[in-house]
């Protein structure tokens, strides 16, 4: 039987391998490869791979070596398209070929979430940063189920920002977002800027529809949406939350998870503010 067939396919996704070799199809036919470095790994004409993460995912699962091109990113808006100029067991050098700043456009938003059960929160930052968030932070409420002492945060904290390089990766951004380790409503409230937009989705109090919170929103720089966890907040949260300029929403006829509400609101404001 031909292998015609099979070998165009596999054109598509760069190649296939043999008992006796690999084969190599063009690679102008596929998307470059995405890797993360931090700003203090780009010199001049060069940059450097070293996380162990990104060297194994680099030459054991896309066995890139030298000559391949990739594209990087420093997590602050920049791209470089470079070629490998050498790859030790430690580390690979690549060749800046050009770079791009990836423009910015629209409010920046900040997503202020409940932390909840089981590992959901993971999932959040993942849409989160897919869906353009500029600051994410973990929120310790009246209802939140999950505790944590302070070194598990720092912990928590640090696998939640290699979740949002891999998330960046996936959905070809190039800056990424801060994430906050988890702090309490009472310490979230006064970083945020009074003059920006608050949304509040909650069903504890009286609300008024999103859409009517949004009206002539699209010149605004900041948006903060506060998330409850399972359980939505208190009572007295949401009027902590107004004292601060907070406006509690709802967000339709449903009671939606916190997962599920989350990424909902940032959805609609993605469309309100055509980002």
């Amino acid at each position: 039987m031909s292998l015609w067939p099979f070998c165009a396919l596999c054109g598509v996704i760069g190649g296939f391998e043999t008992r006796s070799k690999r084969i190599v199809f063009p690679r102008r036919l596929v998307s470059l490869p995405r890797f993360f470095v931090p700003p203090q790994h780009i010199h001049g004409s060069t940059l450097t791979i070293d996380t162990p993460q990104e060297l194994h995912h680099l030459r054991h699962v896309l066995r890139l070596g030298v000559g391949d091109q990739l594209i990087c990113f420093d997590g602050e808006g920049r791209e470089y398209v470079g070629t490998i100029l050498r790859s030790t067991a430690r580390r690979v050098a690549v060749r800046i070929d050009r770079s791009s700043q990836q423009p910015t456009k629209g409010a920046a938003l900040w997503l202020a979430q409940g932390l909840p059960k089981s590992g959901r929160f993971e999932w959040v930052i993942q849409k989160a940063t897919e869906l353009g968030v500029w600051r994410l932070s973990p929120l310790l409420t009246c209802h939140t189920v999950v505790r944590l002492t302070a070194e598990q945060g720092r912990a928590k904290q640090m696998r939640w920002q290699r979740i949002a390089q891999e998330a960046a990766k996936q959905c070809r951004r190039a800056s990424l977002p801060v994430i906050d380790p988890p702090q309490l409503l009472s310490d979230v409230l006064p970083a945020m800027n009074p003059s920006s937009l608050i949304l509040m989705p909650t069903l504890a109090v009286k609300t008024i529809p999103i859409q009517e919170a949004l009206r002539d929103c699209t010149s605004l720089r900041a948006i903060a949406v506060l998330i409850g966890p399972e359980g939505d907040f208190s009572r007295d949260e949401v009027r902590l939350a107004e004292r601060y300029g907070a406006r509690p929403v709802s967000l339709g006829p449903r009671v939606l998870r916190t997962e599920t509400a989350a990424i909902s609101t940032l959805a609609i404001l993605q469309y309100v503010l055509n980002q």
